[in-house]
């Protein structure tokens, strides 16, 4: 069908009724001081004011008396003036007093002869930017009553089309494109002539295209209005989502066309796309946080016992490779739950402020050596970059995992190149990255130019178990962890790449304004034989028993108990000066943390030792380690145990 010529005001008439039966939008106009001269449905809807209570009223009314003190509202006005429009984004109070998130924009109206005239101002409640809410109701009587008021005020609403961006469209009642507006010719690079031969179902993305079509068209029979989202082929290729609201326009009780608006709702979908994984990865990360708790207490007991078959087998014993072998089996499972809890971020952190430089620098060496020979290492390092607070550890296990990936993406060698530079992410970074905080990070961008990535590839890459290798070469925890390792330490990871040309991972942890913490040198201790009183409250009875045992070998005395309330019970009776107490976090009825402050006032120079496998409790917070707390994790030895126990006791 041919492109028809708009009559004059046609566009106005049509948006006129739009904006009043906007009901998600508040949409209204005041005069050059701010006064509301106008209001409409969306209006009474998110501030919950009738017309009659508003017009005549200042619009600051909507703002926080914080805000009002501070000037916001005129000074958002002086801006609009002053810049042609102004758009912000905070807490608006509803008449019952409760308050909303929302995106505001004002765009200054000016007459021919450029004086101001008002302000058009739309608010959009954030509260529910989940869904595209712009119901859109129009009906043919009601387009006639708006017919002379829209032609009379062209101008002004022409600068509230331009402050929505909507694009208005109508069709006749088989789909084909009548009328639309310039921002369409624009979207789309095409002519008019073009869109009348071609209209929009030729840009419909080929996998929505008949689903699309078949709606679509049963939805123009049915003659009731329609909202339908699909995805459109813009001129250089990139796919965008588009939300079309569509009313029909009836004559003489039938439906005679259809008109509606259409916005590009891409942002809010990828966004949507974000939250979804993310809730995904929490649900799997927790499932697997519980599975790696439960084999810590299994794990310290297996480690536990095999060490102490190897101590008492005589060194010719044919029964030392097979005790050997289960105690590689446990350490084997010990990293692996340890992977497990570093992907759901419940990992135990010792965080430090680091010049991520320095621990690139101190992991090079074991990075050429993970990498080989046919892989070249390169490093660009700012200087300059900022401290960040992170566990130094974990940083270069982060490092380990993206050489590893790398290489294997390489198989007839290449370059890896790890580069680090001050970055400040702004709005529109974070208008994409829903995790993440503005300001000043430190990126770390580890690169290689391997075989890339297809993007289904590209976007499952950080789930936990997911592998592109053959059966038996990788556990699909690699990226898993490191994901879970940038997040526990407030940071972002993406993957960015391309078939042919390489890959790089792109890590952004937030700047600290904090000197570096210098790190600790290791010291390896031979606990000496022992004399002091032990109280070892664990509600594992294995775990409990080699505790015993080990403690017991060494020459403590040990009291024992499987609760805390049996041990609060036992150490009020024996009468014994209790040196340390050893317990485990979390058990039933009484907490470690509870039993230890019950414990106090009868031994105050008591020292404590914390045993657990879970980060979220009393002593740590979200994995991070109170520097006030001494704590061993799950599962240990009876070596690791003896040490920290001597090293608590010592005052270390």
């Amino acid at each position: 069908m041919a492109l028809t010529s708009r009559q004059p005001g046609t566009e106005n008439e049509l948006f006129r009724l739009f904006i009043e039966r906007v009901r998600d939008y508040a949409i209204f106009l005041l005069d050059p001081a701010g006064i509301v001269t106008t209001w409409n449905v969306g209006a009474e809807r998110a501030k919950g004011y009738r017309a009659d209570e508003m017009i005549g009223r200042h619009f600051s009314a909507f703002y926080t008396p914080e805000d009002q003190a501070l000037g916001r509202p005129m000074a958002g006005l002086k801006v609009a003036a002053a810049d042609g429009s102004y758009e912000d984004e905070g807490w608006r109070v509803r008449k019952d007093g409760s308050r909303f998130w929302a995106n505001v924009v004002i765009t200054a109206l000016r007459d021919e002869a450029g004086v101001l005239t008002g302000y058009a101002k739309i608010t959009r409640n954030l509260n529910e930017r989940k869904r595209v809410e712009n119901e859109l109701r129009v009906g043919r009587d009601e387009l006639a009553a708006a017919n002379e008021e829209l032609r009379a005020s062209k101008a002004r609403d022409g600068a509230v089309i331009h402050a929505l961006a909507a694009v208005l469209w109508t069709c006749d009642l088989d789909g084909n494109t009548i009328t639309c507006d310039p921002p369409w010719h624009e979207y789309f690079g095409l002519s008019e002539d073009e869109i009348a031969r071609h209209g929009w179902k030729a840009g419909l993305h080929p996998d929505d295209r008949a689903r699309v079509l078949a709606e679509v068209l049963g939805l123009l029979a049915a003659g009731v209005p329609f909202t339908q989202q699909f995805r459109v082929r813009k001129p250089g290729g990139e796919f965008r989502h588009w939300q079309t609201y569509a009313v029909p326009i009836r004559q003489g009780g039938a439906v005679a066309y259809w008109t509606g608006v259409c916005l590009d709702v891409t942002e809010q979908h990828n966004l949507e796309d974000q939250l979804r994984q993310s809730q995904k990865m929490e649900a799997v990360g927790q499932l697997a946080a519980g599975v790696a708790h439960d084999f810590n207490n299994l794990l310290t007991v297996i480690s536990g016992y095999s060490e102490h078959l190897m101590e008492v087998l005589p060194a010719g014993d044919p029964k030392r490779s097979a005790v050997q072998a289960i105690r590689d089996a446990g350490e084997r499972a010990a990293g692996l739950t340890q992977q497990l809890l570093t992907f759901s971020r419940q990992s135990i952190l010792d965080p430090q402020v680091l010049d991520l430089n320095v621990v690139i620098d101190d992991t090079e060496r074991i990075l050429r050596r993970v990498i080989g020979e046919d892989v070249q290492l390169a490093t660009v390092l700012d200087p300059r970059i900022g401290r960040v607070r992170a566990d130094a550890g974990q940083v270069g296990q982060v490092l380990m995992n993206l050489a590893v990936n790398a290489r294997d993406a390489m198989p007839r060698g290449g370059k890896l190149t790890i580069e680090t530079r001050n970055v400040v992410l702004d709005s529109a970074y974070l208008n994409t990255h829903v995790e993440v905080a503005a300001g000043r990070h430190v990126l770390v961008a580890v690169s290689d130019n391997g075989v890339g990535m297809p993007s289904a590839v590209r976007e499952r890459v950080f789930e936990p178990f997911y592998t592109t290798k053959g059966v038996g070469k990788g556990t699909g925890l690699g990226l898993s962890v490191v994901h879970g390792i940038v997040k526990q330490s407030g940071g972002v990871i993406g993957a960015y790449s391309e078939i042919g040309l390489g890959t790089t991972f792109k890590i952004y942890l937030p700047v600290i304004d904090a000197p570096t913490t210098p790190l600790p040198r290791v010291v390896t201790l031979t606990p000496p034989r022992a004399t002091e009183i032990v109280l070892f409250v664990e509600d594992e009875d294995a775990v409990r028993e080699l505790g015993l045992k080990t403690l017991q070998e060494r020459g403590y005395t040990v009291l024992t108990a499987a609760n805390g309330r049996q041990a609060l019970h036992l150490a009020q009776s024996q009468g014994l000066d209790i040196d340390i107490l050893v317990t485990d976090v979390v058990m039933p009825e009484m907490s470690g943390r509870e039993l230890a402050e019950s414990l106090r006032p009868l031994y105050p120079r008591m020292h404590v030792l914390y045993l657990s496998g879970y980060t979220d409790d009393a002593v740590i917070r979200h994995g991070i380690l109170r520097a006030d707390v001494a704590f061993l994790q799950k599962p240990y030895t009876p070596t690791t145990l003896l040490r920290k126990i001597r090293l608590v006791l010592d005052g270390q």
